[in-house]
């Protein structure tokens, strides 16, 4: 079934039944809307319903009802009420989790929907807010400046196309006080969601999100063969090469040590380095001294010291799950550069030499 299918067939036998909201189509080009009315103004969001169909629809039929929810009943809309619950000057106001005490989601989670070409390079765009890949519920936020440094992490569904400067008043608390959807033109008035339409949708998402997983770990795990067959496994995952032996008695489990490293994605991506500065390019260069209780690093590092000696230099092969797991890192903001970010589930690779015990 395709698409169109999948989200109109019902409707469309039952009587082309168009919903096209409080206002005349003639406000709107083409297109599937959302207009929301808060204490500050009136924000109309214009979704991209033909490249991102899951997250819409699930931001449809939340708002008109029609699909169920642990927070509200079918039939209750599950915006009207809430309120921008985050609001962080010059990067983001996000809201969507449910007027309800207790519950801040749907209670269940849909996949991703990234598409080139549709990004965070401006104020004004729409996204879905999650905790690590695959994630999303009913939290949403709009940006409120370039924060392209997301782009690949955080599905982008719509933009706002009127009220940005009630956008820009929003403060923390302010209410949503209702969420009308507006259909505009025959290719919008077929996106009526039904339970039964959009479980459907999201089966068939998150099936092609577990195929796009095992193919992405197929790939790397033939990458990582090719270029370090001799690669040791050690527990949870992690490999290692030993290019220098050590010397010398094993430090003791709580001794200081002086480290160098270097790291990098396995797309060869340099991101740090202790001739090079910490934690990106372009910081101060320094020694590092790892004072184990007292600095934090990495698991997959902090289990490899405790068997490495000084003089000994190895190369650590990390999956995600033993260094920035599912939430990825975020390097500290620079004037005028775009933030560096090393994405969730990102395997890793490192160059790290024990130098001394001072």
């Amino acid at each position: 079934m395709t698409l169109r299918q999948s989200l109109g067939l019902i409707g469309m036998l039952s009587g082309l039944v168009f919903i096209l909201g409080s206002c005349s189509s003639a406000e709107y080009p083409e297109g599937v809307y959302a207009e929301l009315e808060t204490e500050k103004g009136q924000i109309v969001l214009q979704f991209e319903f033909e490249k991102t169909p899951v997250t819409v629809a699930n931001f449809v039929g939340l708002a008109e009802g029609t699909i169920s929810n642990q927070a509200y009943p079918t039939g209750a809309p599950y915006f009207d009420g809430s309120v921008f619950h985050r609001v962080v000057p010059g990067h983001v106001i996000q809201a969507g989790a449910p007027a309800k005490e207790g519950i801040n989601s749907p209670g269940y989670t849909i996949p991703n929907e990234i598409v080139p070409g549709l990004g965070h390079g401006r104020a004004g765009m729409l996204g879905m807010a999650n905790g690590g890949p695959h994630t999303n519920g009913s939290q949403f936020y709009i940006t409120l400046g370039d924060r392209s440094y997301l782009d690949g992490d955080y599905t982008v569904f719509g933009q706002v196309i009127q009220g940005m400067d009630v956008v820009e008043q929003i403060a923390q608390g302010d209410i949503i006080r209702e969420i009308r959807i507006v259909r505009v033109g025959k290719d919008a008035r077929w996106f009526e969601v039904s339970e039964e339409s959009f479980r459907t949708m999201v089966e068939d998402a998150i099936e092609a999100a577990v195929e796009a997983k095992a193919k992405k770990q197929q790939e790397e795990e033939a990458l990582i063969r090719s270029r370090w067959p001799d690669a040791e496994a050690a527990a949870q995952g992690i490999r290692f090469i030993t290019l220098k032996s050590g010397s010398g008695a094993q430090p003791a489990p709580n001794a200081a040590l002086e480290l160098s490293y270097t790291g990098q994605t396995l797309a060869g991506m340099r991101f740090c380095s202790s001739a090079d500065g910490t934690p990106q390019p372009g910081d101060q260069a320094q020694l590092f001294v790892y004072e184990p209780g007292k600095i934090r690093i990495i698991p997959a590092i902090a289990e490899a010291l405790k068997t490495m000696r000084p003089g000994e230099k190895r190369i650590l092969i990390v999956p995600a799950s033993q260094a920035y797991g599912t939430s990825g890192f975020y390097a500290r903001p620079r004037e005028g550069e775009k933030r560096f970010v090393i994405s969730p589930n990102t395997t890793l690779v490192y160059e790290i030499a024990v130098l001394r015990v001072p």
